[in-house]
């Protein structure tokens, strides 16, 4: 696991080498334990490095034998050591212990086409030296993130997290309109844009080509299919066939030179997780919980139940508002961006225990999205209007500031910069689906290419790497979700029961009243924490001079909506709290780095 930066010129102006430094220095938290870089006129590559396989030998970059193809990696390629076989057999031994080694020679013998090979989580750059040519990948559900940006004067630069891409001296800090209506509607911005006009997020399972004199090129390379076509499987095969794939997920994110554990909420998934991997290490693995001082939202003694049952060493911190307050500036800093979802807050904290004794960590996440298991997929099914698809999905899952609030909150100029508004940015999302597919089964295809990984993978994956752990999630292997995605929703989705099938795998390994307990998400106890600890913060920063003058948003409707502070404006407060937040670390940023120039 690491963080990976760099630049190419592409046939413009040299790149600019310090940048890929900076960026690696911004990142230090995903890779604390090694750094390395290649760096010429025409490239840079950098990587800060969080040792895991490969301890001794595993340094990055990585380089083909003759020196010509040159690779960063974040992530972990958990069928490495079958790809060293399939090279072997072609003439192109691969040296060195580390994951990462396969990469350059993959790319020489299958050119673009090597990610296809590749079973895990990742974003990797691949520069040809010869051709002058950058390629940039990413992992199928989108796990690992990357940004890139096409900077003044020419070429590409890119980075594992938008705050050390924006270190880059060629690119704009001008915020997107379009972005940040995204962001109010959803509580995050989804790929490929960023709050950023300039900036962009390589989508899951693409592939970008940048090569000197050429027009760019990309192509997705793998898609959630959500076929529906398992409508006569028996169910007993269906059960079977889910219970080997997801133990074969479990048994290859086992690998790891440094102390393994596992997240547990005492709800179905990572207690499913948590059952199968020691049962195949045959050893007790310390696992880790929250609680909270809020008892309707405390699980704690649902995740220590499991941990008995499993023999785990268990692990609990309790969450109060004062963590909530402390975390915010801590979640803000490490998203780059807004991001509005409290449950990062919880993820903090879990990820910050679970670093005192562990380096990796296997998940229960990833399994709502395929499996049916949102309260949202029941409301849509329950929905009487057959009217439009993406207005009905969208009415059960806004939950940050609504159209009616915000035609009562935009000022004209700002709604004026978004085309179409009021805009809803599901139905493109909804047009690329099957129609001939029932409703639940194209709500859940867009929500595994927007939801699973604009908002839980983006939490997961910045919230572990702020703390310096990885995470490693079974229930997206691409396999499992291959097959999976082609049970029809009404299979999983039955009467009130969600996720039918995974529950009856379950069973196999966990005690009933797991399996019976009500099904409750990663939640904070919000509305308690607003009309509390955190009211006067929210208030004084909403009705800032500054927030008043951003020119979002109209000074008296936003001063009314904040003096009424109704409790069902809840997430739409938190959601406008957290943009103006993020703005006031971006203006604090911006002024310290000016002080530190001028002092230089």
């Amino acid at each position: 696991m690491c963080g990976i930066a760099g630049s190419a010129s592409l046939g413009h102006a040299p790149v600019h080498a310090p940048y890929t430094s900076a960026a690696c220095a911004a990142m230090a938290h995903r890779g604390p334990d090694e750094t390395g870089s290649f760096i010429t006129a025409e490239a840079a590559l950098a990587m800060c490095r969080l040792k895991v396989i490969g301890l001794h030998d595993g340094s990055q970059p990585v380089f083909s034998d003759d020196g010509t193809i040159v690779c960063v990696l974040n992530g972990e390629i958990y069928n490495h050591q079958e790809l060293r076989a399939f090279l072997a057999a072609r003439g192109r031994p691969v040296r060195g212990g580390s994951d990462a080694q396969v990469l350059p020679h993959l790319y020489q013998e299958l050119g673009e086409d090597f990610v296809e090979r590749l079973h895990g989580m990742f974003a990797v750059a691949v520069y040809d030296t010869r051709r002058e040519r950058l390629v940039l990948a990413t992992d199928r559900v989108g796990k690992k993130p990357l940004f890139y940006a096409r900077p003044a004067g020419g070429g590409v630069a890119f980075a594992s997290e938008l705050p050390a891409l924006m270190l880059h001296p060629g690119i704009g800090r001008d915020t997107d309109p379009v972005a940040i209506d995204q962001y109010l509607s959803y509580r995050v911005v989804p790929a490929p844009h960023t709050v950023y006009r300039q900036a962009r997020k390589l989508e899951p399972a693409t592939v970008l080509v940048l090569e000197k004199g050429r027009p760019e090129r990309r192509r997705t390379y793998w898609r959630f299919a959500f076929t529906a076509e398992l409508t006569d499987t028996p169910q007993a095969e269906i059960d079977d066939t889910i219970d080997t794939l997801l133990q074969q997920a479990v048994h290859d994110r086992l690998e790891s030179e440094v102390p393994l554990g596992a997240m547990l909420s005492g709800g179905l998934d990572s207690s499913l997780v948590v059952a199968m991997a020691t049962r195949q290490l045959g050893r007790p693995i310390h696992t880790f919980s929250v609680g909270f001082e809020h008892a309707a939202f405390d699980e704690s003694a649902y995740a220590r139940a499991v941990a008995e049952h499993c023999g785990t060493r268990h692990h609990v911190y309790r969450i109060g508002a004062s963590d909530a307050k402390d975390a915010i500036d801590t979640v803000l800093t490490h998203m780059g961006e807004p991001y509005a979802f409290p449950s990062a807050i919880a993820a903090s904290c879990m990820y910050r225990l679970a670093r005192e004794h562990v380096t990796v960590v296997l998940t229960g996440d990833g399994s709502d999205e395929i499996f049916c298991g949102y309260g949202r997929y029941r409301r849509l099914r329950d929905l009487q209007d057959g009217g439009d698809l993406a207005d009905r999905y969208e009415s059960v899952l806004v939950d940050g500031v609504p159209h009616a609030l915000k035609d009562r909150l935009y000022a004209p100029g700002f709604a004026a910069g978004i085309p179409g508004h009021p805009h809803n940015h599901l139905r493109a999302r909804f047009g690329r689906t099957d129609p001939s597919l029932p409703d639940l089964d194209r709500a859940m295809q867009v929500d595994s290419g927007f939801w699973l990984s604009d908002a839980q993978l983006v939490k997961i994956d910045r919230m572990s790497m702020a703390h310096s752990v990885e995470p490693r999630s079974p229930l997206l292997d691409h396999r499992l979700v291959d097959y999976v995605t082609r049970i029809p929703a009404a299979r999983k989705l039955v009467g009130v029961q969600e996720k039918a099938p995974l529950k009856r795998v379950a069973a196999r390994y966990l005690p009933r009243q797991v399996l019976e307990r009500r099904k409750q998400e990663l939640a904070v106890p919000l509305e308690s924490w607003l009309g509390t600890e955190l009211r006067s913060t929210i208030s004084d920063t909403l009705l800032s001079e500054a927030s008043l003058d951003r020119g979002y948003f109209r000074p008296e409707a936003l001063r009314s909506m904040v003096r009424e502070f109704r409790p069902d404006h809840g997430y739409a407060l938190w959601t406008l709290f957290m943009l103006e937040r993020w703005h006031q670390l971006q203006e604090d940023s911006t002024a310290r780095e000016a002080a530190a120039v001028a002092l230089a």
